[in-house]
């Protein structure tokens, strides 16, 4: 009995662990897996949270977009397109009529081939052998089609060579070494041949010259006012400002404070250039304090900005906002296009009709370009201003950035100085005239303390004691004075200025009326661009003041002349009619307009051609004959 007990105890003992482990064997299955079901319940919501980010490939093509956006400028953009398409349009006609003997195909630059490298050289010899063109037109096709291959055909790399292995053409067509020599001779030729005309700095001397001409009755018949007071106002800012010409051309009125005092009473423009070539951080952004300057009216900024500004508000009829341009396009009829900044070639055509008319180069190997303010800014205020400045200043006026290597500066301030002086080898001959130039801070002991410097000096005197007594400031300057009023030293020829005396307010003329501004009178303005039907709604209903259209073009034949607006009279009829058109056959209603003008809302050109032919078909307007 007692050794049954014992075995029944011990069986017992045995179920009970036995059953022990198998709760605890359970209880951790279930733990586990309950681990591994919370694991895979966590995973949606990773995948959830990365669907979000882009892929690889969007990446890429944000990055591709962003390149063909901001790599190269649009003008640059627009003309590499251009000898691109008229290269391929040249080939396709050549090889058509059998020109290029069947050693050329018309695909040569678009497939990559041997032949390719000889398409281009083809296409170079035509331009440059057949049409005698300059080296400038080798250059912008080489540039154009480097950059079409290497983007559109995808060709890197600085060589041009056969792999006989994929039995494919590598790298780039223009360096292979027929086309690379060819155009390496061309600018040889160019080089040794051509008459090499200089790009001049364009000092005071020259700008007097210009300003007399533009004051002539010989300019005020050829120049209209506007063009004469936006030219005097163009050239003394990039003059005194050293702007480059896209810094000046996208200047705003938001970028400009008129008409301010400084503490001692003179006035001044306070100019803000945020975006120079060195900087593109728009926080950055450096302040140009530029006084009135009577006595030198040819680079007199404060002047001629603030004549200009009172012109334009004039022929608005408002004031100027903060995003008008300073400096807006101008038509070929001379009226302003408001809204639109001007462009380099417009104002460099302008600049060449004043300057050949003006006769200012007359005797000289050189031009003017948009570039010349800069340099002859520069130069004039490290050479031969009065009040010399130092090459810190110059650098931090200019826009340099602060690591500008000196010597390109230096070589930079001081080319024409080297490449136009008269020459000094009888420097050391003690009977040679000194010029204040030719030493090195201008000192002359020889030369005695004149009354004009005397003048000077006392005026700089009276100047600063003005400044040291509280609350009373110095007189003001007048704003407008005239060139006969005051007496101005000539660029660099090292005689001292004058005192200028009692400026006297000018006689009214074209370029002195904004002195007492005359009433508004509505005028037909010029008509701005018109693309797309809602724009062609709003001129003709309501007009379009910030564009300088302040009357609506409905108004136009009961308020003007015809003659008054001969030259919009094509794009008002072309207007008008598609007003029409919209407001009686569409019932002005938008949806009809789209059944009947299927995606031309946003296409003005289509637009009107469609119009036109409707026109016809209801008998409204009449074909033109095609002229034999």
């Amino acid at each position: 009995m007692p050794a049954l007990r014992r075995s029944s105890r011990a069986k017992a003992s045995s179920v009970t662990i036995s059953s022990a482990r198998n709760a605890k064997s359970h209880t951790t299955t279930k733990a586990a897996s309950g681990k591994k079901s919370s694991r895979k319940a966590a995973k949606p919501v990773q995948a959830t949270a990365t669907s979000d980010l882009p892929s690889t490939l969007s990446l890429l093509e944000n990055s591709r977009q962003t390149t063909d956006e901001w790599l190269k400028s649009k003008r640059t953009k627009k003309g590499y397109g251009n000898y691109v398409k008229g290269g391929k349009k040249w080939l396709v006609e050549w090889t058509a009529e059998g020109r290029l003997d069947d050693e050329i195909s018309e695909d040569a630059f678009d497939v990559m081939s041997e032949q390719t490298p000889l398409a281009l050289r083809a296409l170079t010899a035509y331009k440059c052998e057949h049409l005698a063109r300059g080296f400038a037109s080798a250059e912008g096709i080489r540039s154009a089609f480097k950059d079409y291959f290497e983007r559109v055909c995808g060709c890197q790399g600085d060589f041009w060579k056969y792999n006989s292995h994929n039995q494919k053409w590598e790298g780039n067509p223009v360096f292979e070494s027929g086309f690379k020599t060819y155009y390496e001779s061309l600018k040889n030729r160019h080089n040794r041949t051509s008459t090499a005309t200089q790009a001049l700095p364009m000092l005071p001397a020259d700008l007097k010259v210009i300003m007399e001409y533009l004051d002539s009755p010989e300019a005020i018949k050829y120049f209209t006012v506007t063009q004469r007071l936006y030219f005097k106002a163009f050239v003394t800012t990039a003059f005194t400002l050293w702007t480059r010409n896209d810094e000046l051309i996208n200047l705003q009125f938001k970028d400009i404070k008129l008409n301010l005092r400084s503490k001692t009473g003179i006035p001044y423009h306070e100019f803000s250039l945020i975006f120079r070539k060195t900087n593109k951080d728009p926080t950055k952004v450096q302040k140009y304090m530029v006084q009135i300057d009577p006595a030198h009216p040819e680079i007199d900024c404060y002047t001629h900005v603030e004549a200009w500004k009172a012109h334009m508000e004039r022929l608005l009829g408002r004031r100027l906002a903060g995003t008008d341009y300073i400096f807006p396009a101008l038509a070929s009829t001379g009226q302003i296009k408001f809204g639109e900044p001007t462009s380099r070639s417009a104002f460099e055509t302008l600049l060449d009709e004043v300057v050949d008319k003006s006769n200012v180069l007359q005797g000289r190997n050189g031009r003017f370009t948009t570039h010349c303010f800069r340099r002859g800014g520069a130069q004039y205020r490290f050479l031969w201003a009065d009040r010399k400045w130092s090459l810190k200043a110059v650098k931090w006026w200019g826009g340099w950035s602060s690591n500008e290597n000196v010597g390109t500066l230096m070589r930079y301030l001081l080319d024409e100085l080297m490449a136009y002086e008269e020459g000094f080898s009888d420097i050391m001959m003690d009977d040679r005239v000194i010029d204040r130039h030719e030493t090195f801070m201008g000192e002359d002991e020889r030369v005695p303390v004149s009354k004009a410097d005397l003048l000077k000096f006392e005026d700089s005197i009276l100047m600063k004691i003005r400044g040291m007594i509280a609350g009373v400031p110095a007189p003001p300057i007048p704003a407008s004075t005239s060139a006969a009023n005051a007496s101005v030293r000539p660029a660099g020829n090292g005689t001292p200025a004058t005192r200028a005396e009692t400026p006297v307010p000018p006689p009214a003329s074209p370029t002195n009326d904004h002195i007492t501004p005359s009433p508004y009178v509505p005028q037909p303005s010029r008509i701005p661009e018109t693309k797309t039907l809602d724009d062609a709604l709003t001129y003709w209903e309501h007009g379009a003041p910030q564009k300088g259209l302040d009357v609506p073009l409905k108004e136009w034949a009961t308020l003007f002349k015809s003659s008054e607006y001969t030259s919009e009279a094509v794009k008002l009829g072309n207007i008008r009619f598609v007003c029409e058109e919209f407001r009686i056959h569409c019932n002005g209603d938008f949806a009809v307009f789209e059944e009947k003008f299927p995606g031309m809302r946003r296409k003005f050109t289509m637009l009107m051609k469609s119009v036109r032919a409707e026109r016809k078909l209801r008998g409204e307007a009449k074909s033109r004959n095609s002229r034999k």
